[in-house]
């Protein structure tokens, strides 16, 4: 969760993160990007720590999560929920650590040079040899009010990024689309942006109160979705979805 969009200790997690942890996971597991001994990991921009704690609890890593929104009452919070994780809120504390995977869960879109971020950080963390996994928002006809809510710079289409990759010296193992069902709801809630405004403040995913029975169907329906779209990408047909993933191997 993006830390504008949540609370310290959010009791009801949104079903979106829900199924995006076990999207995730299954990509993790297709490139077994969380395997080996000794793994380490640097999660940037880890906001609430929720997806990199739920996604790397049975690799027995060891991670370093950073985003540079933390203050110092709040890296006490968050150290509390996920005692696994070391929060950090700048480079300067993991300066000289390098790591066998970097993650960059929707990053990318908050950087004005996103082309220049990737290459100073795989200099600066990443082992010779090692992985990237990243998703962004996908389609950049899709930018609307809640992007700029959570001060996004733009949206990626999937030839997009994979291009954004391939200029940073990566070498790309796979890529696909995510959440192929919220692509009309997005699509339709743009149109009505730009035909009417906007009728209200765009709602964080900590706003989420509709309790455990609707979330855990939400959830399951999205699982479904992401399911379909990998096994598909797994075909080789890559149908279109709202969120753009990415696994990439580190020169």
């Amino acid at each position: 969760m993006d830390l504008r969009e949540g609370r310290p200790a959010a009791v009801d997690r949104h079903p979106w993160e829900l199924a995006r942890v076990a999207a995730l996971r299954r990509i993790a597991a297709r490139y077994r990007l969380l395997n080996g001994p000794d793994l380490r990991v640097l999660d940037i921009g880890c906001g609430d720590g929720f997806l990199i704690d739920a996604l790397t609890e049975e690799a027995g890593a060891t991670v370093d999560a950073i985003d540079s929104n933390l203050t110092p009452e709040r890296r006490a919070e968050l150290a509390a929920l996920h005692p696994r994780l070391s929060f950090h809120a700048g480079y300067q504390e993991v300066a000289g650590r390098r790591y066998h995977l970097l993650t960059l869960f929707d990053v990318l879109e908050h950087l004005a040079d996103d082309h220049a971020f990737l290459q100073e950080t795989m200099a600066g963390f990443a082992r010779p040899g090692g992985l990237l996994f990243c998703t962004v928002p996908a389609f950049p006809a899709l930018f609307c009010g809640h992007d700029v809510f959570l001060r996004h710079h733009r949206r990626y289409h999937r030839p997009g990024l994979r291009r954004l990759l391939a200029q940073a010296g990566l070498r790309e193992l796979g890529s696909g689309y995510l959440f192929g069902s919220l692509l009309p709801c997005r699509a339709l809630e743009t149109l009505r942006e730009r035909l009417l405004g906007a009728s209200h403040a765009p709602a964080g995913l900590g706003a989420w109160r509709h309790g455990p029975h609707l979330s855990q169907v939400i959830k399951r329906l999205l699982e479904y979705d992401n399911r379909l779209l990998l096994a598909l990408n797994g075909l080789g047909i890559n149908l279109p979805g709202l969120t753009v993933w990415a696994v990439c191997q580190i020169p």
